[in-house]
């Protein structure tokens, strides 16, 4: 990619996620007829359903191409704005995050309430080849009202997988093992190549790191029964600016 630049200022690794209010259909129950998501979603699977539930306090809403197959268990249709309910449409933003990444093949995803995808191959190397350095994304998205109006958000982190040639994660008395704890601190730009601590750690996590994935991302698709895209601004949020 080409490298953007930015304006001069602080920023946060916060990206803003834009979508439309738009008018969807879901599947509405309660938790007292349906106090369980596990059984929901083994039924889910056990059926091959396109569709997925998610509760809210004592709301149950079920979504998804299949989503028609809930009436027959007591689910009543429900017409709302995305925006009425912004905890849902967080967790659809979520859910077709996700899909988008595992179809671009990155490993993942790991975690429950953050999201954490690996690159499919290694960033690096270290050790003489001996030990393969992955690089990886923790995501979380977000959402918060602002005046009238709400924002959805994206934070991004850089995480990192080490393993052994054979594919084995190492902790970092492994790592230690290999004698490679500061060439590894160097791919990860914490060490400078004098071995020097980067004070400038989160600018450069923000430029080498975090933007070029982002820049990556394209549209991506809400896993409803129509066809509502997201899209992911460029530029991170600006939390102070620069002269």
């Amino acid at each position: 990619m080409d490298k953007i630049y930015l304006d001069p200022g602080l920023y946060a690794n916060i990206f803003k996620l834009n979508i439309q209010n738009e008018e969807v259909t879901v599947f509405q129950s309660t938790t007292a007829v349906h106090p369980r998501m596990s059984d929901l979603r083994a039924l889910i699977k056990q059926n091959k359903w396109d569709a997925n539930v998610y509760r809210i306090d004592n709301l149950v809403f079920a979504y998804g191409k299949d989503a028609e197959k809930f009436l027959q268990l007591g689910f009543e249709r429900q017409t709302i704005y995305l925006f009425e309910q912004p905890k849902l449409c967080n967790r659809l933003i979520r859910e077709g995050l996700i899909e988008y990444l595992k179809s671009e093949n990155y490993r993942g995803p790991y975690g429950k309430a953050r999201i954490i995808f690996y690159e499919p191959q290694p960033y690096e190397y270290a050790a003489k080849g001996e030990i393969k350095v992955f690089r990886g994304y923790d995501l979380r998205t977000i959402y918060q009202y602002q005046n009238d109006t709400i924002f959805f958000g994206l934070i991004v982190d850089v995480c990192w997988e080490i393993q052994d040639k054979n594919g084995q994660r190492l902790n970092m008395v492994e790592i230690a093992n290999y004698n490679a704890t500061n060439e590894i601190a160097q791919i990860q730009g914490e060490l400078l190549s004098n071995n020097q601590i980067n004070t400038e750690i989160s600018k450069f996590m923000l430029d080498n790191h975090i933007m070029p994935f982002v820049y990556k991302i394209k549209e991506f698709k809400l896993p409803l029964d129509r066809d509502i895209k997201v899209s992911l601004e460029k530029i991170p949020i600006r939390i102070i600016e620069g002269a």
